[in-house]
């Protein structure tokens, strides 16, 4: 017997008329167990006594509320402000040219300048000796807006970009700047792929912007509040001192990710737009949606909030120099070397502001009609409470009855409980243990919101068979062209990536919603960090590791969504614990297991990244081993991969051998004494292990 999963995708294409929503149609999803004699059989139409019911455990993914998530417009919603940026820098250049002849007003250092009613980029009149004014425009030109002939020289691309639009972009520009000439204006011109080739071949523009670097800021990317989880090495080595009392302990959040989208805030809507120094600016506490700002990190946090992209990692530093240079030296940098420039969701620059980070400048914020959110007592549901309602209750009923729950009166009671707690329906009928069927439920609500942040510029393979295709490919502007590959005496593999300016968003993606996701999820990590603080071992996306000393504060476990779980209570049994952990950095890590607390029954668990732990690595990938990486009595370790899926040119997938280089990669943070590490940038002072039995002594006397 075999069970077979069909899920059926369908959506509009249609728009209604209010502002690009997109409208949802249902989809379909259908769980069967079916028989040999029927596996290639439409069972829909075919009747077999030998297989199971066709179960429409989905009849509907239609959880989208109306009106709630915007389709970003092509561009973005400041698409032209990213030419306005390029067109600032120039008149820089031009403002150093003219020297203290004449300045250059522009919208930003004065007010939108518009000549016979025209805005313009920058506008200045200069007064000779003699009485004569000369009124000069300065115009910058966007290659995609003004349709430059030079990047779109080919007429078809031309006609797609200018669907909608009246009249030709690149003839109306002319028009324009002959017009103003005709009226005895001087004007100073530059087509956006010009000034770009000025930049990176003229001398004398390459050591003007060396010499004169500005500070204006681009504008805000989306994609860049997008961060991953939080996951880091914070000590290399620790034993717990059993005399003492110490454990060391292992907790797991819940369904990190599902409760993240059933029980948190999401904004909805397009958003408000406020850009620096607008002095009708949302205060920093009724922020809803995304925000690019300066921020002066404090120095003596042990944890830090906000996180920053560097070294192509995502870090969490107190210090971007330090950081950014990787300095394993205690921080001497001033506090312009020091601040942070990022794009935040505002959840996290709100708590960033609670642990004392300030906020120097605020360069943009995306405020949002408002936010929707699960409310407990009413069972009201949030963004997107019902889609996860749903399949949480589908992955349930899937896992079976616990092993504690056997009488009816405990399955009642179990089912009143999930239900008091997160308004999820079971069905007492469908609880039944089903593997295939969870793990199907468990994908969908994984998945869910790594949908929603999919990238829109993806690389796209076409195969083309007449010649005049390939030439219109190769004249399309609009398109980047990464490789042509032969197929055949008459096929051509083309793969291609759209150019920047077209990007266009996805029905299916909304980068402020997954944003808003992983920084929830890394809020909710936060939250169970803060209270075991400088205890706090190895921390993955949602897992944490910790010492656990008699009398010190330790995060609560639970059974529900958001929940911690003993990890080691449930892999080895009650009572289990850690009683030595090792880690060479994030994803590389082993600790020794006390199975049910005894002492005499030790088990060792080892994982690292990209290497599968089995027969042919066991003598190698151990715990002592990598114990002995990290006090540098051995340099690194080479593991042989007897076989490995590989990639080749020409669509070809091969296996073969392999071999990986294991070394500390202990670089995230800055290592101090005794395995500790402390965030780049941090200088308070840490509190040693014998401070542990210090303050509960102070405890006991304080109590006795």
């Amino acid at each position: 017997m075999r069970i077979y999963y069909d899920i059926e995708t369908t959506q509009s294409d249609q728009f209604d008329d209010r502002d690009n929503w997109m409208e949802h149609k249902p989809n379909l999803l259908i769980c069967q167990q079916v028989c040999d004699d029927c596996e290639h059989v439409d069972t829909a139409e075919h009747v077999c006594v030998n297989c199971g019911e066709r179960e429409h455990i989905f009849d509907s993914l239609d959880h989208m509320q109306l009106y709630t998530l915007g389709i970003v417009p092509r561009g973005g919603y400041r698409g032209r402000d990213k030419q306005s940026f390029m067109a600032l820098k120039w008149l820089d250049y031009e403002q150093h040219k003219l020297g203290d002849k004449g300045k250059i007003i522009t919208a930003e250092n004065g007010r939108e300048v518009r000549v016979m009613g025209r805005p313009v980029d920058g506008y200045t009149e200069i007064t000779h000796e003699d009485g004569s004014t000369i009124k000069t425009i300065y115009q910058f030109h966007g290659c995609f807006f003004h349709h430059c002939r030079k990047c779109f020289p080919n007429l078809n691309v031309r006609e797609r970009l200018q669907s909608g639009q009246v009249g030709d972009p690149y003839e109306q520009t002319k028009r324009i700047t002959s017009l103003f000439r005709s009226s005895g204006y001087k004007v100073k011109e530059i087509w956006e792929c010009d000034f770009v080739y000025e930049c990176n071949h003229n001398p004398t523009y390459k050591a003007y912007y060396a010499h004169n670097t500005t500070k204006r800021s681009p504008p805000l990317k989306v994609r860049d509040a997008l961060c991953g989880g939080r996951t880091s090495a914070l000590r290399s080595y620790k034993k717990a001192d059993l005399s003492k009392g110490e454990k060391i302990k292992f907790y797991d959040v819940c369904s990190e990710y599902p409760f993240c989208n059933f029980k948190s805030p999401y904004p909805f809507g397009h958003p408000e737009i406020f850009l620096e120094d607008d002095p009708n600016t949302p205060k920093p506490d009724e922020w809803n949606g995304v925000i690019k700002a300066t921020v002066l990190p404090p120095q003596d946090l042990f944890l830090p909030v906000l996180p920053y992209k560097c070294c192509s990692k995502l870090m969490f530093p107190l210090c971007r120099s330090c950081a950014e240079n990787q300095i394993q030296d205690e921080c001497t940098h001033d506090e312009d070397q020091r601040t942070l420039t990022g794009t935040w969701c505002a959840n996290e620059l709100q708590l960033a502001v609670k642990k004392n980070y300030r906020l120097m400048k605020v360069h943009e914020v995306y405020q949002y009609p408002g936010v929707k959110v699960y409310d407990h007592d009413t069972k009201t549901d949030g963004l997107f409470s019902s889609y996860v309602r749903e399949n949480m209750a589908l992955k349930i009923e899937a896992s079976g009855w616990p092993s504690h729950v056997k009488t009816d009166a405990q399955k009642d009671q179990y089912i009143q409980d999930i239900y008091d707690r997160d308004g999820i329906v079971i069905r007492m009928d469908r609880v039944e243990k089903n593997p295939g069927k969870r793990f199907l439920a468990k994908l969908i609500l994984n998945s869910f919101w790594g949908k929603m942040g999919e990238k829109t510029l993806r690389s796209q393979t076409v195969f083309v068979f007449d010649y005049g295709e390939l030439i219109s490919l190769c004249q399309d502007s609009t398109i980047t062209i990464n490789s042509i590959l032969p197929i055949g005496e008459d096929c051509l593999q083309i793969n291609f990536i759209p150019v920047e300016d077209m990007e266009d968003s996805l029905k299916t993606t909304s980068l402020i919603h997954a944003a808003f996701t992983t920084a929830h999820g890394r809020l909710l990590l936060y939250k169970y960090l803060d209270v075991v603080g400088e205890r706090a071992l190895y921390h993955d996306t949602d897992s944490v590791c910790f010492l656990s000393v008699p009398g010190e504060p330790e995060p609560q476990l639970g059974q529900y969504l958001g929940d911690l779980t003993d990890q080691l209570a449930d892999d080895y049994g009650e009572n289990s614990f850690c009683t030595e952990f090792v880690s060479s950095g994030a994803k590389s890590y082993s600790f020794r297991v006390a199975v049910g607390g005894d002492l005499n029954n030790i088990k060792t668990v080892i994982k690292v990244r990209g290497i599968s732990i089995n027969s042919s690595c066991t003598d190698t990938v151990t715990f002592d081993r990598l114990k002995e990486m990290v006090f540098e009595t051995q340099e690194h370790t080479t593991i042989q991969i007897p076989t490995q899926i590989a990639r080749l040119p020409g669509w070809r997938i091969v296996s073969r051998p392999s071999s990986k280089k294991w070394q500390v990669c202990l670089n995230k943070r800055r290592c101090v004494c005794d395995g500790k590490t402390v965030p780049f940038g941090f200088t308070g002072t840490l509190l040693d292990d014998e401070d542990y039995s210090f303050l509960q002594t102070l405890d006991d006397l304080e109590n006795s």
